[in-house]
């Protein structure tokens, strides 16, 4: 199974409710396709920076992201599933990489790095 971030953008005009059950929705096709949901985290709304050709008019998204294991096909399935949610402004789903165990980021001490000599001598 591979670990998979998913990130939604709504219009904040949905409201908190609405939102809130669309995400149920789509974490139980998650599960429904044999995903499993590690975390959800809900941004709240922030100010866009730029217009969206899908919503010209929305100024305000609200951002949630989505932490989940998978198989490979599931991302697949999903997007064809998030492409016709009409409340959707936006949505990526990308693999999320190996985060290393405690003590392994620093795997290369310094005195492990030798110098060589390079150029004339």
């Amino acid at each position: 199974m591979n670990s998979y971030e998913l990130i939604l953008i709504f219009d904040s005009a949905l409201g908190d409710e609405k939102i809130d059950a669309l995400v149920a929705k789509i974490e139980g096709k998650i599960k429904g396709l044999g995903g499993e949901i590690e975390k959800t985290d809900k941004w709240g709304s922030k100010r866009l920076a730029s217009q969206m050709k899908k919503a010209k008019k929305v100024t305000m998204a609200h951002y949630v992201l989505i932490y989940f294991q998978s198989a490979t096909s599931l991302p697949a399935e999903l997007s064809s599933y998030l492409k016709v949610t009409e409340e959707l402004i936006r949505y990526s789903i990308v693999r999320a990489g190996e985060k290393p165990a405690e003590g392994e980021a620093e795997a290369i001490s310094v005195g492990e790095i030798k110098g060589e000599a390079v150029g004339e001598s």
